[in-house]
């Protein structure tokens, strides 16, 4: 299948899945969320006395169910197309014409913000013995700047609000906490895609703006997650209204859980929809597995019912809104749904 076939496929896909991302506005005013991490909120403990995290930038990020749909072929082409990027060359090596084809028009936008925004396909005849040609939206030289740009812009939150020694839990805690704390939601753009479906968004104009919808901050989020080692992919179904939205899928000691930061967006530190089973996600605006896509849509529009998120460790969480938490206790200090100070034991799962 040729680009220009994926391009109008995505454009049909990612149409159905944004055209309802929309968060419902709350009836009272919020303050606008705060410029700092969360590790610098109110609803934080001694953390701010922990030394910054060390990660470093991973110019190559692949969740696993991303790498089981798409397979090695693809997975090897796109660690190829990265280093050509990162060496400001124009070609790569490529298996065939499918690989290159399916890996460029699905790889980047989930896998790399900055090279989905500026690189792309070379379309026509851009395969030839085993070596495939993409080309620069911009000049080389200034995509170089940009990533280094990109690249201390990923790392210093990863670092500024992560630790070391944290597990997967808690990163993903802390990372769905810093989104809900430090970005909006983008009604403006989302009111102007009905007369402009062709409208462009990506996870990089999502942090480079501190603004964006479903698709960008579902990409946003699970990148992060990857880039801190958390294995994590985004998901996209269809709900009772019959528009579309799409959330992040994450793997955590085995299990699979449903996290949705574009809520977050509205409730800041909000915990309704996060970790949640396939249960909860339905119970969400009826986005059931039947209706859902995992990981990406290639080879087929709904695989949900080939994952299985059921455990429901987290459900205390549900409705709650993060007070604080202790570390060294594995504890969580939140109010419930009703605003009664509740805690919560996470010391089973790290």
């Amino acid at each position: 299948m040729k680009r220009r076939l994926i391009n109008l496929i995505s454009v049909i896909v990612i149409s159905c899945f944004v055209a309802g991302c929309a968060v419902t506005a709350p009836e009272t005013e919020q303050q606008p969320a705060t410029s700092q991490s969360v590790t610098t909120t109110e609803a934080t403990t001694e953390e701010t006395t922990e030394a910054r995290g060390h990660y470093e930038f991973k110019p190559v990020v692949i969740s696993s169910i991303f790498r089981g749909i798409m397979g090695e072929d693809m997975c090897t082409a796109y660690n190829n197309y990265v280093h050509a990027v990162m060496n400001g060359e124009d070609y790569f090596d490529c298996k065939d014409t499918e690989t290159y084809d399916w890996m460029i028009g699905q790889f980047p936008s989930q896998l790399h913000p900055l090279y989905f925004e500026y690189t792309e396909s070379f379309y026509a005849d851009a395969w030839k013995n085993g070596r495939a040609k993409f080309q620069y939206k911009i000049p080389k030289e200034e995509l170089a700047a940009k990533e280094k740009d990109f690249e201390k812009l990923v790392t210093d939150i990863l670092n500024e609000n992560l630790r070391d020694d944290y597990s997967d839990f808690e990163k993903a805690l802390a990372l769905y906490l810093y989104i809900s704390n430090n970005y909006s939601y983008d009604y403006d753009s989302y009111s102007k895609m009905n007369d402009d479906p062709f409208m462009h968004f990506s996870a990089y104009r999502f942090f480079t703006g501190k603004t964006g919808i479903c698709s960008e901050c579902s990409v946003a989020y699970s990148y992060l997650l990857l880039q801190s080692g958390v294995d994590a992919t985004v998901a996209g179904g269809t709900g009772n209204d019959g528009e579309g939205h799409e959330w992040s899928y994450v793997t955590i000691n085995g299990k699979n859980y449903h996290v949705d930061p574009t809520f977050a967006m509205n409730t800041p530190n909000g915990l309704n929809y996060f970790m949640m089973t396939d249960a909860k996600r339905e119970s969400e605006n009826g986005y059931t597995k039947k209706k859902t896509s995992i990981g990406c849509h290639y080879r087929e529009d709904y695989n949900g019912e080939k994952y299985d998120a059921g455990d429901d460790f987290f459900a205390p969480l549900w409705g709650g809104t993060f007070k604080s938490w202790d570390r060294k206790k594995k504890i969580i200090y939140y109010d419930d749904a009703e605003g009664n100070p509740k805690t919560f034991d996470y010391s089973s799962v790290g």
